[in-house]
């Protein structure tokens, strides 16, 4: 992991000289996250703010204060953000004081209150933020904003997307980043302004991987069998994350091990065992939520990585719209089975990927035999997915931020 300042290696360390910004504005990122927390949407905010810090970007993370850390020194709260996300330290950070941490989450309510004030006071020139709440109270205060979301504005939520097409006429209101071509449709659909949004996918830190790792070693040291056949998904293990066709998977191909890494935020969190008992399933195998670093010796050990055959996460729930875990699967340079959905078509195909009918337990298990037993198909996908990957680190997606904030500042 990153390590901060003087304890990081050469080899870790963004040279901010290779790249500068040009962008003399000062930007905040509001959150109301908790952190540091297991959310795919905390890291990927973490991640964010750090790329366009060693960009050269002047950049305030401003977060709730923790009332358990008072009387931890500042440097030290940064410190273990930075160890925990394996993140640079190359942006300033802000925690505000509001209600206590509680399951009500009601310091989610007073954080968007206090910090766009705070922003508006200390000499703030953009907003960047993930949460609506907060980027109306920056425009009611003056402010310039960057609105970013994942969201698909179906139906379900249609009336937060016609509401940000509203308020993206107002000349402060700068833009709107979408993390897939299928959110920003969504909203060209609701009428808004296509110049004012910008497809800028996330992506994975190159430095989690341990280069000269291979699957043998990662076995090795994570005492799997080098004879086992391996398919492993990480991320959420709730149902709406299409976990069920997951074990339908492995109910169908019984000679296959199914590691599910993770943990889950609303299902009881022994759901899967209990269900694979059930079933008799002697091939599934859960195994505890871990840290990046930790993960991808998992990836690389792994014959297969799984993004749920369903599309379920999408149409049904539609939280899950291009899981973050796509880029880290990208970079460990394993075979992909996903299944063929308009927002994974972003970064995924039949040259990158094993592409299947979603919802479909017969193609989807005749699919994975076929990465097993046909190991030049598998190593084509593999070695083409390692290469898609270079294309989305979040460097990469650090200036390509900057490019579009330079591009709408009047």
């Amino acid at each position: 992991m990153i390590q901060p300042e003087a304890g990081r290696s050469k080899r870790n360390i963004l040279n901010r000289k290779d790249f500068r910004s040009g962008l003399e504005h000062k930007v905040v990122y509001i959150s109301d996250q908790q952190y540091p927390i297991e959310k795919a949407d905390s890291e990927q905010v973490m991640n964010t703010v750090a790329a366009l810090g060693a960009a050269g970007l002047d950049i305030t993370l401003i977060i709730p204060r923790n009332w358990r850390n008072f009387g931890t020194p500042k440097f030290m709260r940064q410190q273990k953000l930075t160890h925990f996300y394996g993140v640079n330290n190359h942006f300033k950070m802000k925690e505000m004081v509001g209600f206590p941490f509680t399951r009500l989450r009601l310091e989610k309510y007073s954080h968007c209150f206090v910090a766009p004030l705070w922003a508006k006071y200390s000499g703030c020139h953009i907003v960047f933020t993930r949460n609506l709440l907060s980027a109306f109270l920056s425009l009611l205060l003056g402010l310039k904003i960057i609105f970013e979301t994942y969201r698909h504005y179906t139906n379900r939520n249609s009336v937060i997307g016609k509401l940000l097409v509203k308020k993206s006429h107002d000349p402060a209101f700068l833009g709107i980043i979408t993390h897939s071509t299928l959110s920003k449709e969504s909203l060209l659909k609701l009428g808004i302004d296509g110049q004012k949004v910008a497809v800028i996918h996330n992506g994975f830190n190159p430095n989690l991987f341990d280069k000269r790792l291979t699957k043998q070693r990662a076995r090795k040291l994570l005492q799997l069998s080098e004879q086992e056949k391996i398919a492993c998904y990480s991320g959420r293990l709730d149902k709406e994350k299409g976990i069920e066709s997951l074990i339908t998977l492995a109910e169908k191909t019984p000679e296959i091990t199914y590691l599910f890494i993770g943990k889950t935020q609303k299902d009881p969190p022994d759901w899967i065992s209990q269900t694979a008992r059930l079933k008799g399933l002697r091939n599934v195998r859960l195994i505890a939520w871990m840290q990046c670093r930790a993960l991808t010796r998992y990836l690389i050990a792994a014959d297969v990585l799984l993004i749920p055959p369903t599309s379920a996460p999408l149409t049904k729930f539609g939280k899950t719209v291009l899981p973050l875990k796509l880029f880290l699967y990208l970079a460990a340079g394993r075979p992909i089975l996903a299944p063929a959905l308009p927002d994974i078509a972003d970064i995924l195909n039949e040259k990158n990927a094993m592409i299947i009918e979603p919802d479909n337990s017969e193609d989807g298990s005749h699919a994975i035999r076929m990465l097993f037993s046909n190991k030049i198909l598998a190593d084509r996908l593999a070695r083409s997915a390692k290469i898609t990957s270079a294309n989305f680190t979040w460097q990469k997606r650090g200036q390509k931020i900057i490019g579009f904030i330079q591009s709408h500042i009047g």
